[in-house]
Parts: structure tokens; sequence; C-alpha cells
């Protein structure tokens, strides 16, 4: 949970956190209207993404003039609790980050700032203001209507893929039900289970995802759409995604059981094809992962969106 602190009557908001909001379910539509004016395609502009991964009271957020302003509040190993910003204003508007670096720096008691994530587009903007940025990675942008055709040899090992999952016996992609939580959390927890034992980091964003499963009717089509595959009415796979802007859609979750390859290409594949309307849809990065990179270097990225991050001293 944010930051409280104790008094006789029982702990009491921060203080410097006043004017600060949850991003709740209720927000959605202002976010999304501020990625259309900002013209945003990172996956960390997706707002059921901000809403999970804030469910522990760890974003929070506040207009500025026409803009959004999201924080984060980390606690330190240290103790105490320090505030960056998760993400530039959107719009982007140079008032509201000289606006929301005040508010660091005063949370902070020091001049050093930093912002989490910054979207390639925004870099320029960024260093204009004062902040080092630095490169952390690139994101994946598929052409929807060039995966929905699937022409020509640049798409051959994706063909193969989704047609070895299609011959697989009494398979079905149906959508996500709350009664499905505890079936795909065996899922999840069986992927976390082989990342620990590949000496591979689980990152924090495993409860965002516990919390998706857990509370996803909060949304519908077409901002969030969840589906499952079922072998022989067992799930064994889960995906979720939606609409991060008016042309712009995110591939935001997905977890399969490796015993039936082909289950993550196909999973994308009909998550795509229910978003008629959207030209692109961002996937993220591959996490350094050789196996993640090589499955979606298949969708035959249009694009590799540069995600950065920045610093103030």
């Amino acid at each position: 949970m944010y930051p409280q602190k104790m008094s006789a009557t029982g702990p009491q908001p921060v203080p410097d956190l006043d004017g600060l909001a949850p991003v709740g379910a209720r927000d959605a539509d202002t976010f999304v209207a501020a990625c259309d004016l900002a013209k945003a395609r990172s996956y960390i502009h997706y707002f059921p993404f901000l809403h999970f991964y804030g469910s522990d009271g760890r974003l929070r957020w506040e207009r500025h003039g026409d803009t959004v302003l999201v924080y984060q509040i980390r606690r330190r190993n240290a103790g105490g609790t320090r505030m960056t910003l998760y993400l530039p204003p959107m719009p982007f508007d140079t008032a509201a980050l000289h606006h929301a670096l005040e508010r660091m720096q005063h949370f902070n008691k020091s001049k050093s700032a930093r912002i989490n994530w910054v979207a390639e587009e925004d870099v320029p903007k960024v260093a204009r203001a004062g902040f080092s940025v630095f490169f952390k990675m690139d994101e994946f942008i598929y052409d929807r209507a060039a995966v929905m055709k699937l022409e020509g040899s640049g798409f051959s090992r994706l063909r193969r893929e989704l047609s070895g999952a299609l011959r697989t016996s009494n398979l079905e992609i149906r959508p996500y039900r709350p009664a499905d939580e505890p079936a795909c959390l065996a899922v999840l927890e069986d992927w976390e289970e082989r990342m620990v034992a590949a000496g591979i980091k689980l990152t924090v964003g495993s409860y965002a995802t516990r919390a998706c499963l857990a509370q996803s009717d909060r949304f519908t089509y077409p901002l969030l759409t969840g589906m499952v595959a079922e072998i022989d009415g067992e799930a064994r796979g889960f995906a979720f995604g939606g609409r991060l802007s008016s042309e712009m859609g995110c591939a935001y979750l997905f977890h399969t059981d490796p015993r039936f390859p082909g289950l993550p290409e196909l999973l994308r594949y009909r998550l795509m094809e229910a978003y008629p309307d959207l030209s692109c849809f961002n996937d993220s990065g591959d996490s350094g992962r050789k196996g993640l990179q090589q499955l979606k270097q298949q969708f035959r990225p249009v694009e590799m969106h540069g995600r950065f991050g920045a610093q103030m001293n």
C-alpha cells in the first residue's frame, strides 16, 4: 500500500501525496483520451497495465492543466519512501514536467529526480528539460493487417506454428471468465517456477498479472479482452490485451504451457484478430530472453520502439 504515517487517531495519508489519486478503473476514459492526444505508442501507456500495476497503491496520478501525470511511490530498503515520475506528462507539456519535478524534489527532499520510463518520441523533450536519458529496451510493434494476412516468406514460420497449434486435439480458444482464475493462476505459477529454475529473476509485475486475473471484469472490450486456451477442457494458456489508443493495441499478457507449442503465437493472433479497427499492436520487449525474441520476430515487427529512462542529479 502507499505509505502512511501514524497519529493519535491512527494511520494518516502522507501530506505530500495530497492531490494524488490511485489509478482507478473509473479513470480509464481520461487516460485513453490523454493517450490519443499524445499519440502514445508504448506498452507503458496501456491503461489496464497502469491500473493493475498500481493496484497496491504504488502508482498515483494527478491532472496538471490538460495533462496526466503518473508517479510511483517506492519503499526504500534503507527505510522511507521515494517518489519518481513513472512516465512523462500525457500529452507532453513542459510546464507539467516542471510541476512534477518540483513535487518529486519536495517529496524526496533532494534535487535529484527520476523518470522510470520514457517513450522514444518523448526523449528530445525530456532531454531539453535537463534530464540525462538512457536506453533501456526495445518494444515490438506489429502491423495488424499484415499479421492477419500472413502473406509472404517472412511469415512462413508463423504460419507453421499456427497450423500446428490448430491441429491440437480438443483445443478451444474462448473468452476469459472470472471462474478461470484458479486454473490460469496454475499456468502462471508453473511459468514462474520455470523462470526461477532457469536462473531468471522474476519482476515485480507478477503481482500485476494476478491482479488482472482477479479483477479483469472491471474492464470490457475494447479496453481489455481476456482469452483462455483450453485443451481437453483444461486451461493451458491465457492472454489479455486491448485498445491502447484509437489506432494502437496492446498485447498485454501471455502465459502458456510450454508442452503445447504454437499456443503463444495463436493467442497473439486471435487477440489481434479481435480488433479489426486498430492498425498496430505493441507487444512490449523480450526481457533479454532469446526464445521470446524469436517468438516475437515471427510477427515481423514493423518497428522496434525504444523505451528509455531519465535521471536528473
